[in-house]
């Protein structure tokens, strides 16, 4: 049964916050009569909204049939990186990321690229937030996997940037995405059409690398 979550996130994010059960379903709501346990008492306005929820959870025309997932940006509703990717690029979602959406690349590694320049590539970290409960060090040494981690600081993110730095006669390595951004534009100036091409080539390489690392039990050393 789908879960509350357009209700409880973008319209009453307070009201989400007091409810015990974070990941109640629709159907436990109605099975409760909406007489579900909050942290505290609700004043008369998140009383007000809690009722709100509830006029709008009954007035929906609910049918006794199993739940579909459906894939709202394809009209199949099938999920597809092309219907992805044309949903990213929209006027409403590609502002400040054209530089992806233009490159001669892939329709995953743009996507791939979009994650990460949004910290959403499910590195250690961001599936410890998920409520993940592995081990958060990086596959390659033994600091925790964050995103910045592992495509910069890392040892072997730092090698594989100075070998580019190199070949590109600079005198330091990027640190983040931004400083990426700056780094080559000093670096190879006038090469507006390879930045995005070859941060994505570098990027996805260290991505293969440590899931070969993670999936396939490779040598961490000799897997890149």
């Amino acid at each position: 049964m789908a879960r509350l979550v357009k209700h409880r996130l973008d319209d009453f994010p307070v009201l989400f916050d007091l409810c015990k059960d974070k990941n109640i379903t629709v159907h436990s709501v109605l099975e409760k009569d909406g007489q579900i346990d909050f942290n505290r008492w609700r004043p008369p306005l998140i009383f007000e909204q809690w009722l709100h929820v509830l006029n709008r959870v009954y007035a929906f025309p609910f049918e006794n049939n199993k739940d579909t997932v459906v894939w709202r940006w394809n009209k199949s509703g099938r999920f597809s990186s092309k219907s992805a990717y044309e949903h990213l690029t929209s006027a409403e979602n590609g502002q400040g990321h054209k530089h992806i959406w233009k490159a001669k690349l892939p329709y995953k590694i743009k996507i791939f690229i979009w994650l990460l320049e949004n910290n959403a590539v499910l590195t250690k970290e961001n599936l410890i937030r998920r409520k993940w409960a592995g081990d958060p060090s990086c596959y390659f040494c033994s600091d925790i996997e964050t995103t910045n981690h592992l495509f910069f600081l890392c040892p072997v993110a730092k090698v594989v940037w100075d070998i580019v730095g190199q070949c590109l006669n600079a005198t330091t390595i990027p640190q983040n995405i931004q400083q990426y951004k700056e780094w080559i534009k000093e670096s190879l100036p006038g090469g507006d059409l390879v930045y995005t091409f070859g941060f994505a080539a570098i990027c996805w390489a260290l991505w293969k690398c440590r899931n070969r690392a993670c999936f396939d039990k490779k040598n961490n050393q000799k897997s890149c």
